[in-house]
């Protein structure tokens, strides 16, 4: 390797250097990528995902939108847990699937993930496989997104998306496609 340094002048050293860190982002990025975007949970999440009829990776992504993968992770608004489930919510996907959960179970990731990909599920349900409109009812609520559907205020399309009347909403369909197609690629 000193022979190769020694061989090579001055202004071709930088020249040099730069094609071998291209060459090593070229084999090593995926691995790189995934320590940004890490799949923690990963064998929980695909066989809920295939119970419940969604694609894992965008169930990655949204827990990576929502969370950041962090168990204890809390909103503002009182969501709890990987993904950022509403106890209310809880409280419904437990009656439909005859469970009795409280609040504090939703930190327990085997139970957040158990019942918000149940939830994801059923919201894909409702919406044809449609991921726009789910992704879009998880953050805002089915009936908010029916309402804007029904009455024009959004046509449910990814091109559309600044129609959504939530800003918040918005960003987060935006977001979490762009991350879903990240998980998508890396994993």
């Amino acid at each position: 390797m000193r022979v190769i340094f020694l061989l090579l002048k001055k202004s071709h050293l930088k020249l040099f250097l730069f094609f071998l860190l291209f060459l090593v982002g070229i084999f090593l990025h995926k691995a790189v990528a995934r320590l940004v975007f890490p799949y923690p949970f990963r064998a929980e999440i695909e066989l809920g995902a295939e119970y419940a009829g969604v694609d894992p990776e965008l169930v990655a992504a949204l827990i990576y939108v929502e969370s950041k993968f962090n168990p204890q992770a809390r909103s503002r608004k009182g969501a709890r847990g990987l993904m950022q489930i509403m106890p209310e919510t809880a409280a419904w996907v437990g009656e439909q699937k005859g469970l009795v959960l409280t609040a504090e179970d939703l930190d327990r990731p085997e139970v957040n993930l158990q019942i918000g990909i149940w939830y994801l599920g059923y919201l894909f349900r409702e919406f044809n496989g449609d991921r726009v409109l789910s992704l879009a009812a998880y953050n805002a609520g089915l009936e908010k997104v029916k309402t804007w559907l029904s009455t024009g205020v959004w046509a449910g399309k990814v091109t559309d998306l600044h129609r959504i009347p939530y800003r918040e909403t918005r960003q987060y369909v935006a977001k979490t496609m762009r991350t879903y197609y990240i998980y998508h690629y890396l994993y």
